[in-house]
């Protein structure tokens, strides 16, 4: 073999050099490849990609998806009880606020839907849902909009649409006013209305008694946007809908074909097979005319007459659902094993509805409602979910929809002499609220902990207990009294100052 020289080989080092690095200055998964979609480059707004016409069909798919799979619907549920539960409980942090928040918490929020009688916090849990299964939702505050009510209107999302251009101008004459999918904006892209139509699934509005106009100073549309100038919202159920779906179908045929595999089946093999078991004395070749024979003796022979005993299999057919055969000696039977139900149907489940959960920033715990491994491992979920999904939730809520309404409601319940304490300047910005709580698994742990955060003072009573912690604590200093009198011992409540119960176990401080 003929050796190279010291120029070749450096040459040809060199060569492979130049394509390392040719290799290492690309991105991959920017080329052409069969094997993986080939990205190209947008040209079109969410709004342009998302459509009015997709989005009423996006719509369509989240409810469905919650009407019928228990797993979608599980999804939001855990969103609707953590988020929101029972409460959305008002705090005024102001001198004199406590008169507004008992207003809002104890008479507005019983009664505050304009169109039927519903809570507070199931609006807020409606609210929350119709933003991950559609997208978003808009809503008015009717403060002398149409009869003074001061309650709340809502209009879904296949709701809001845009409307025809003779419409649009007539509505909005301004110059430069563009539409974006039911939003309008002025021409430097700033929202200043919304129009709507009590019709649903509708793309476009076309006449002027389906259009209603709402200005933004008296609407509000929540919605989480992932994009910068986005407009309308897009559901996090799209993204995990060809997931749920696809397994709602899966298992729905799995379901259908273990029923089916449940069907037992016999094969019955007998002297004279016939086809008609119930009268084998009525096939051709043995009645009396082609036999030969007189009617009694065929009777005979064939196990018939008035008084011959039943020849098919009555307990063996009622045992397999009546699915039998007859047939001839010697015959040979091959029964299909379908395998159902799969045995590696439920990891498979387990696995693309993980990913799904995903969507909404649930762990494994959440998207499964399953707790089966250790302490760690699922507080780890909660921990997961709870900081990634419920408590920004929780955030995104107020700043998109509970703070505009309290201040609305507080706002028209001082012009309607509702409050007879006018609130202090800058109150608008004084607002808090009580949401739930991440639970805890290990009650100990939790009250210890409770009790180290208040002695540090990185939590008040407020957090704890909600904005009527003032009560609270009235009524418990009058059970502690009343107690007293009676001479109950009460040596769990009556610590030093500062002093903190040591509750925990051994067991405990050693895991």
């Amino acid at each position: 073999m003929k050796q190279k020289t010291k120029a070749q080989l450096s040459a040809e080092l060199a060569t492979w050099k130049g394509r390392a690095h040719k290799i290492r200055a690309e991105y991959d998964v920017l080329k052409s490849n069969k094997l993986r979609r080939t990205p190209k480059a947008e040209r079109k707004s969410e709004a342009e990609i998302y459509t009015p016409a997709k989005r009423a069909k996006g719509s369509n798919v989240g409810r469905e998806l919650e009407r019928n799979y228990s797993s979608a619907r599980g999804i939001i549920h855990q969103f609707r009880m953590n988020v929101v539960g029972p409460l959305g409980k008002l705090q005024v942090n102001v001198a004199n606020g406590q008169e507004a928040a008992e207003w809002f918490n104890g008479v507005w929020a019983k009664d505050c839907d304009y169109r039927d009688a519903q809570h507070w916090s199931t609006i807020c849990q409606n609210v929350l849902a119709a933003v991950m299964r559609e997208g978003d939702i808009l809503s008015v505050f009717d403060d002398g909009l149409i009869d003074d009510s001061g309650k709340l209107l809502f209009w879904e999302s296949d709701q809001i649409a845009p409307c025809s251009e003779e419409l649009f101008k007539a509505s909005f004459p301004g110059e430069g006013n563009v539409q974006d999918s039911g939003i309008v904006r002025n021409k430097y892209g700033r929202v200043i209305g919304y129009t709507v139509t009590g019709k649903r699934g509708c793309s476009l509005i076309d006449d002027a008694k389906d259009l209603t106009v709402w200005m933004r100073d008296n609407a509000v549309m929540p919605r989480d946007p992932w994009r910068m100038n986005q407009g309308r919202g897009v559901p996090p159920m799209l993204t995990a809908a060809a997931s749920l779906l696809d397994l709602y179908e899966m298992l729905a045929r799995e379901l259908q074909s273990a029923k089916k595999a449940a069907s037992d089946y016999a094969f019955v093999t007998r002297k004279d097979a016939v086809d008609d078991w119930d009268a084998p004395g009525t096939m051709p070749e043995m009645l009396p005319e082609n036999s030969g024979k007189d009617a009694a003796t065929v009777a005979t022979e064939t196990g018939g007459g008035a008084d011959a005993p039943a020849r098919n299999y009555e307990n063996l057919e009622a045992f397999t659902g009546g699915y039998m055969d007859y047939g001839e000696p010697g015959d040979t039977v091959t029964q299909y094993d379908p395998k159902r139900p799969n045995v590696n149907m439920a990891g498979f489940v387990e696995a693309v509805l993980c990913q799904a959960g995903a969507a909404f920033g649930l762990a494994r715990a959440y998207a499964m409602l399953r707790a089966d491994s250790s302490y760690t491992a699922f507080r780890g979920d909660m921990i997961m979910t709870w900081q990634g999904a419920f408590y920004p939730m929780q955030k995104w809520l107020e700043r998109c929809f509970a703070d505009w309404v309290a201040v609305k409601a507080l706002t028209y319940a001082m012009r309607k002499g509702l409050i007879k304490t006018k609130l202090a300047e800058g109150w608008e910005k004084s607002l808090s609220w009580q949401w739930p709580r991440m639970p805890e698994v290990d009650t100990a742990k939790e009250q210890n902990a409770i009790a180290m955060a208040l002695k540090n003072g990185v939590r008040d009573w407020s957090q704890l207990i909600g904005p009527d912690w003032k009560r609270h604590f009235d009524a418990i200093a009058e059970q502690i009294e009343y107690a007293r009198k009676k001479g109950i011992p009460l040596s769990n409540m009556e610590t030093k100052a500062g002093a903190v119960h040591e509750t925990e176990t051994q067991e405990n401080n050693n895991e």
